[in-house]
């Protein structure tokens, strides 16, 4: 017969147990709620800007790796591929819901989606209870609501390495919440490797401060004063050290692999890799604007109103991201835990990349130095939200709630914005050309891809720039005058920017006079009873 003793100890453990499962389903509950809110949220705020050629070719390439062609054969891709980052996630949404320029909008808010959620997740860390709740809601609370502008354009626009955070955040989360294994080098080594495929930006931001982080804590392991048995056994680090290092053999390897089995070709990253000394003051004060900009706390590029009075709001937040930096460097030689000191090498490692390198141009580049932006929250989470935690409730709770609802307010006010026309802000012209019968042609690059997904690749609009195809986001097959019979062309008056591709004029002196013209606005629809394909330069081979 079980004594009362022992019948007591099961009810307390079975207690305990269901305590237990009860605050991770409550935990999980609250995050698929959140999720589903904030995916609408994002969903409505990406479709206040139109869908650029960038993007458009992204879901031109994911439709045809969702239709056999695996390697992307015969593409010329930008200097980044997004090959197993967002081209996969692209495939998903096409194949529920086919070809169309919202699948652009869909994806990145299903990427913007997962960057907050697994932010919040690693700032809130091994921390439950309260302490939990707070770091995991000011770690997420600060990517909430992006501004109206460059930030919603840098953060939900085209793929532009902001999803790059994403794969690197949630091999963050695994460091956080799995007890060192033999496994976990091996998976970090294999996230790693997979995001680099898709962006060499994630050896600055992930596999960099995962080495270096790990090398300098097994360092520090050898000093038996310094010895904590908080980080794991003695190989724990040396082994998540070899395993960034391994990533970027295994990216390079993968990469190269893919292209000897004639795969894409990714175009080499244009101009130098560092700036020079002269323009390092300009690159400073453009990464800082960058990162204001990240944050939505850039408030000269936003009208008077309600959009300045948020941008002035999510100042408050940059503090907050700072102020977690600034603990987080005072920390790191001392007791700081091995994902906080990566959250912070990986923002300081984009930070010097974006301040020494030839990139940041304008605000306009802000999306160069994206992880800054996830890592700089997670960080802050971390940081600051464990010493919010331990102020009185009285203080805590209703700060947080105040900076919360503000940012709340800016994503209601950004998400009620009207959405704009899809393509390139022309969608007529899709309209006009199907009208016509016109099924193949050229144009330049920011008409081409873009009418092509406004069409649902009822058209095809090959890129050229002048008498050349545009060897950016381009297949090899779309200027292959065996198959394809190019009659048309659409030539563009305004801005400068994009009427250089396919200046009129000179348009007419290439290819000779048409046979029919249509006029739409800023365009112009030339017509020929010639295949202009025979015309081109002849597709280079890949390098």
């Amino acid at each position: 017969m079980v004594s009362a003793r022992w019948r007591g100890w099961a009810g307390r453990l079975g207690r305990a147990r269901w305590r237990g499962w009860a605050g991770r389903l409550g935990w999980a509950a609250g995050v698929a709620v959140a999720g589903a809110g904030l995916f609408w949220c994002y969903l409505l705020v990406s479709r206040t800007a139109g869908v650029t050629s960038d993007a458009s070719s992204n879901a031109l390439q994911a439709w045809d790796m969702l239709h056999g062609n695996v390697l992307l054969h015969g593409w010329w891709l930008s200097d980044v591929s997004f090959y197993t980052t967002e081209l996969p996630e692209y495939a998903l949404v096409e194949w529920v819901h086919g070809l169309r320029p919202d699948d652009v909008h869909i994806c990145a808010a299903i990427t913007y989606t997962l960057l907050v959620l697994l932010t919040a997740l690693v700032a809130r860390g091994t921390a439950r209870g309260r302490e939990g709740t707070i770091r995991a809601l000011l770690g997420g609370g600060l990517l909430l609501a992006p501004t109206l502008g460059f930030t919603s354009n840098a953060v939900l626009a085209s793929p532009d390495h902001t999803g790059t955070g994403v794969p690197i955040m949630a091999a963050l989360l695994l460091l956080d919440r799995v007890k060192p294994r033999w496994y976990v080098p091996v998976a970090i080594l294999l996230i790693l490797g997979w995001v680099e495929v898709a962006d060499p930006l994630a050896l600055v931001a992930g596999a960099a401060p995962v080495g270096a982080v790990c090398l300098f804590r097994a360092a520090k392991w050898l000093v038996p004063r310094w010895r904590s048995s908080e980080g794991g056994p003695g190989w724990y680090d040396p082994a998540l050290a070899v395993a960034a290092g391994g990533s970027v053999l295994a990216a390079r390897f993968a990469v190269e692999a893919i292209r000897a089995h004639g795969g894409f070709y990714v175009n080499p990253v244009p101009g130098t890799l560092f700036a020079t000394t002269s323009a390092l003051p300009h690159q400073l004060r453009t990464t800082g604007l960058s990162v204001l900009i990240l944050f939505g706390a850039d408030p000269v590029a936003q009208p008077d109103g309600l959009p300045l009075t948020f941008a002035l709001i999510h100042l408050a937040g940059i503090a907050v991201a700072a102020v977690g930096l600034l603990i987080g460097l005072w920390r790191f030689l001392g007791r700081l835990d091995r994902v906080s000191q990566i959250l912070l090498c990986g923002t300081l490692a984009v930070l010097a990349a974006g301040w020494l390198g030839t990139h940041m141009s304008s605000g306009f580049s802000a999306h160069e130095i994206a992880p800054v932006l996830p890592f700089g929250a997670a960080l802050a989470g971390r940081m600051v939200g464990e010493r919010l935690a331990g102020l009185p409730r009285r203080w805590a709770e209703p700060a947080l709630a105040i900076g919360l609802a503000g940012y709340l307010a800016a994503l209601g006010f950004l998400a009620a914005q009207p959405s704009v026309p899809a393509a390139d802000r022309d969608p007529d012209l899709a309209a006009l050309l199907v009208s016509h019968g016109l099924r193949d042609g050229l144009a330049g690059y920011w008409q081409a891809s873009s009418t092509t997904l406004e069409t649902g690749g009822q058209v095809t609009l090959a890129p050229i720039y002048g008498g050349s195809a545009y060897l950016w986001e381009v297949k090899a097959a779309w200027y292959d005058p065996a198959t394809r019979y190019a009659n048309f062309l659409v030539t563009v008056s305004e801005p400068p920017a994009e009427a250089v591709f396919t200046k009129p004029s000179v348009m007419r002196r290439l290819f000779g006079r048409p046979i029919a013209e249509y006029l739409l606005g800023r365009y112009s629809v030339l017509v020929y009873d010639k295949n202009l394909l025979l015309t081109l330069i002849p597709f280079p081979a890949p390098p």
